[in-house]
Order: structure tokens, then sequence, then C-alpha cells
């Protein structure tokens, strides 16, 4: 088996910036305007002032997992990729083990299914433009 990873060779700056750019991705993608409504519902939180509690470390915590995630496509990646083969990368990640391990759980938490196809489709979506852009400039 031929697999390496080479995480001298991440930049972290672009690996920072497809984080951010996830980050954004996910602030739209679970804004009231978009999915946010059915997923609040789904989930039993209200989006007003008392929704979720500790607001702050949940958004950093987000954002180092995301950065994790990233730091991952870009070592996988290596150093001379190009974007369409980080969407790949980025695709066949989020498709194989997100949505799988994500649908599982949640099966058996007997969640709504839209809210299975909210979240994972979010995560395809954000592995797969994080991988494009760190294949991209990476």
């Amino acid at each position: 088996m031929d697999f390496t990873i080479n995480f001298g060779a991440i930049n972290l700056l672009v690996v920072f910036a497809a984080t951010l750019a996830s980050n954004l991705l996910g602030g739209i993608w679970y804004s009231p305007l978009v999915f946010g409504k059915p997923w609040a519902k789904a989930n039993n939180i209200n989006l007003g002032e008392q929704g979720m509690r500790n607001v702050p470390a949940t958004f950093i915590a987000s954002f180092v997992l995301q950065l994790i995630i990233a730091s991952l496509i870009a070592a996988l990646l290596g150093p001379n990729a190009g974007g369409m083969e980080g969407v790949q990368l980025g695709f066949i990640m989020a498709f194989s083990f997100v949505l799988t391990a994500m649908g599982m759980t949640n099966l058996f938490e007997c969640r709504p299914i839209h809210l299975i196809m909210i979240n994972s489709f979010y995560h395809i979506v954000s592995f797969c433009l994080m991988g494009f852009i760190i294949g991209a400039w990476g």
C-alpha cells in the first residue's frame, strides 16, 4: 500500500483560509434563510436569545475542529495537487466517513432524515470547499 501523509508540506495560511471559508459556509448554511429553521426545529433549539449556550466557546471549538480537518486534507493532498483533486478528496472523505457515521448515529437516535441530510450535506460541501481551496492554493 502506497500511503503517504506529508505534514511538512502543509501551507498553514491556506489551511487557515480554507477553515475560515468553511466556517463562513456554515454560517450561511445554518442561517434562518437557508437550513437554520428546520435544523433548529429538528434539534429542539430556540434560535432566539436563549437558544444555544456558550456560543463563543462553541464557535471556537468548531473552528479548531475544522482546522484539524483542513490540515488533514492538506496533508493528504500534498503540495502538487489541484483544486479538483481537493474537491474529489473532500467529497470522498465526507461522503464515506461523515455521512455514514452521522447517518448511523442519527438513525439510532431516531433523528429525522432531513436532519441527517442537512448536517451531512453541509459537511460534504464544506470538505469539498476546503479541498478546493487547499488544492488550488496549497
